[in-house]
């Protein structure tokens, strides 16, 4: 695909992304959020002890992690191998009366008391499978070690159908939940504190960072830092999203900004309410003037082109959350920024940064 096709893909799946949000959000479901195509991040990880290299997608928007194991009931095809458990001397089935598997959303007990897992997904897609307990581990790449977390909690999934992808052996979950890795191993690397500096999704090589306990606003320029607000479900991370300017104007919410907004690694577009964004592309509009005539009939599922080269001087647009001295401005170029999220603190902060240098 070319990057337009890439983008307008990943446009739709952040539609799908957001509407499943608001289904667990207003209606309690037991349905999580959507699986992604483009647009999200694949991290590197070891499991096992002899270690087994795995790749899953790095998600802000999920608890548990799981992985497709073998025997394999139903497994989508991936191109890396599938985890095999019996060649782990630490892996372990948790029983469903253990503590571990009540940190597990949607468990019950197997045919052998062993805990089982069910996560079902807004894009028609599930994962089932046992809970069990391995050692996680990753290269760490400032010195090449490698770092191990014994017992951790995930997934292993017999049973796994729908629009996953072959590059991907299943799901991180980087969520606020009790069953979250975060949640787990917070205290092991120090703090219950991991950023993230991500490469635009068109980049065709290096790599984006993710970093654990790592206190990476030390030494930078510019650093906004908001509060998280606790709402339910405890999986997603809600901000508080004061205003948006345009070009000095402020637009603000019709409702309280408080918990008014989800940062997530897997939604690559940000969404606003409708009135707010009615608000935002009126003043967009009204910043460029007719220096451009915005295309008649857009690409969906934008609202607002303009012809390339069309525009000589774009708005400058920011954001105003709660708590925050400073605005987080946002380029032209593309809103990718380093994120980085202080559980302890319960803050999440923004900054500018060189994903390829640092």
């Amino acid at each position: 695909m070319t990057q337009s096709d890439i983008f307008i893909n990943a446009a739709f799946d952040s539609i799908s992304r957001a509407e499943s949000f608001s289904v667990n959000i207003d209606q309690n479901s037991d349905e999580t959020i959507t699986i992604p195509n483009r647009g999200s991040y694949l991290m590197a990880f070891f499991v096992g002890t002899v270690p087994r290299g795995s790749l899953a997608m790095a998600d802000t928007g999920s608890d548990l992690t799981w992985i497709q194991c073998l025997p394999c009931t139903k497994c989508y095809n991936q191109r890396i191998p599938i985890f095999d458990p019996r060649i782990s001397d630490t892996f372990h089935f948790i029983p469903c009366g253990d503590n571990s598997c009540k940190r597990v959303r949607r468990n019950s007990c197997g045919n052998v008391g062993e805990c089982r897992y069910v996560v079902h997904y807004a894009s028609n897609s599930s994962t089932q499978g046992a809970v069990a307990k391995d050692t996680i581990s990753f290269n760490n790449s400032y010195n090449g070690r490698i770092i191990k977390y014994p017992n951790t909690i995930f997934g292993c999934g017999y049973n796994n159908t729908g629009v996953f992808k072959p590059t991907g052996a299943g799901i991180f979950g980087l969520g606020g939940g009790p069953s979250s890795f975060i949640s787990q191993h917070g205290a092991e690397f120090g703090k219950r504190k991991f950023s993230y500096c991500l490469l635009p999704f068109y980049y065709e090589q290096g790599s984006s960072k993710l970093k654990f306990g790592v206190d990476t606003q030390k030494n930078r320029i510019g650093v906004l830092t908001t509060p998280m607000v606790s709402k339910y479900p405890s999986t997603y991370y809600y901000l508080s999203l004061v205003a948006v300017s345009v070009n000095g104007i402020i637009l603000r919410p019709d409702e309280s900004p408080v918990g008014n907004i989800i940062i997530d690694s897997g939604t690559t577009t940000t969404f606003l309410k409708t009135s707010w964004y009615k608000k935002v592309e009126a003043a967009v509009l009204q910043a460029i003037g007719n220096q451009s005539v915005a295309v008649r009939y857009p690409i969906r599922p934008f609202r607002l082109c303009y012809k390339d080269g069309s525009i000589m001087n774009f708005p400058n647009i920011t954001l105003q959350f709660i708590g925050a001295y400073i605005e987080l401005k946002l380029s032209t170029l593309n809103t990718f920024i380093t994120l980085e999220y202080d559980l302890d603190k319960r803050t999440v902060s923004f900054a500018k940064a060189n994903c390829l240098k640092e």
